[in-house]
Parts: structure tokens; sequence; C-alpha cells
């Protein structure tokens, strides 16, 4: 039997299993025609519930008729069990939603290129040593003084670029009672001209 055939099956199993009483059935009525007794001969065939299972698993994928069964089984259990159902919906698709943002999120924040050209050759500049907590760690925080030396040390062979941490602040357009709340971050002068922005969609 093709493969075709054996999946199609399973998607009429129940016109299947009349298909093989009937064939059993008249297995029995030629013996009868025979001249064998009726009962004689559904001895003979032997167990008759072992007879239909083993046609109906030869003529059918065995793994998607299972795959079958428990999907109408559950289906049968969630229309049962309405409330908890909905509740198990839900939490599944809260939790999908979550899943979806925090991917979006690290896609974003790490995973997405710079929108600046040449995005591969930025580094950041930091030190290692004794902070003022009187531990040793690593330090990404310069003076500004110290910055304009360093900017000056490099003019030659790089581009220095400075730029401050993002803060919560109050900003305004027109009047003081038209403040509105924005994160701010103080650059040096030459971080557009250096990253090029305007080349790429979106800007810095």
């Amino acid at each position: 039997m093709g493969l075709w055939t054996r999946l199609a099956n399973v998607f009429r199993s129940e016109r299947l299993r009349s298909e093989i009483e009937e064939e059993l059935e008249s297995h029995v009525a030629e013996a009868v025609e025979r001249g064998r007794d009726a009962e004689e001969a559904r001895r003979a065939l032997g167990n008759t519930l072992r007879q239909r299972e083993a046609s109906y698993s030869v003529r059918v994928a065995g793994w998607l008729d299972a795959l079958r069964a428990d999907v109408v089984f559950g289906w049968r259990q969630l229309r049962r069990n309405k409330v908890t159902s909905s509740s198990a919906a839900l939490s599944l698709a809260l939790a999908m939603g979550a899943c979806v943002s925090a991917f979006r999120f690290m896609d974003a924040l790490l995973w997405r290129p710079l929108s600046v050209v040449h995005a591969e050759r930025l580094y950041g500049l930091s030190r290692q040593g004794i902070g003022f907590n009187g531990k040793w760690g690593s330090f990404d925080s310069w003076a500004y003084p110290a910055f304009e030396q360093m900017r000056e040390a490099v003019k030659n062979d790089a581009e220095l670029i400075a730029v401050s941490y993002a803060d919560r602040a109050d900003v305004t357009y027109a009047t003081e009672q038209e403040l509105e709340k924005a994160t701010v971050a103080y650059v040096s002068g030459n971080m557009f001209g250096v990253l090029d922005c305007g080349r790429r969609q979106g800007g810095c």
C-alpha cells in the first residue's frame, strides 16, 4: 500500500474500520459458502479484535494516526475544561509576547549593527586601576582635559570622540511651562562628523 494512501487513511479512520469489518465478514461468508460453520470460520480467523487492529495498522501511517489521536484527545479535554484552557492559552500568549519583546530588545541592543558607517572600527577606551572606593576595577570615564590630550596625541592616526553618560532631565523648547522629560547626553562637537551619521537612514 502506497504512502499517500496510508496518510489519507488516517483521516478516514471510521470508514477504514468499516471496510476492514466488511472484509473480515466476507471471509466468513466465503467459508460458509464452502460448507463450513460460521462459528468455526470465525474461530479459524483467530482473535477478531487483533485481526482488526493488525489490518488497521498496516493501512495507516502509525505516527500520523497517533498524532491525530493526541490532537483529538487534547481538543476534547480543552473543550471540557474551558476555564482552565482559557487561562493556559492566556498565560502562553503572555509568555510568548514577553519572549518576543525580550528578543527584540536584545536584537536592537546587542546584535543589530550600529547605524553609523564603519561601525566595526569603533572602539571604547577604558583603564584599570584603583578607584575612589579603594578597589581594583575597570573604568571608562575620563576627565575632559585628559580627553583633549589624547585626541591631540592620536589626531594623525584616529579620531577620538567623547560621550557622556545619558541622564533623564527636564527640557523645554519654548517656555518653562512646557517642560518635558528626555534622555540627555553630552558629546564632543566632532562626533557627528566622525560617525558620518547622515549617510545612514535614521541618523545616529
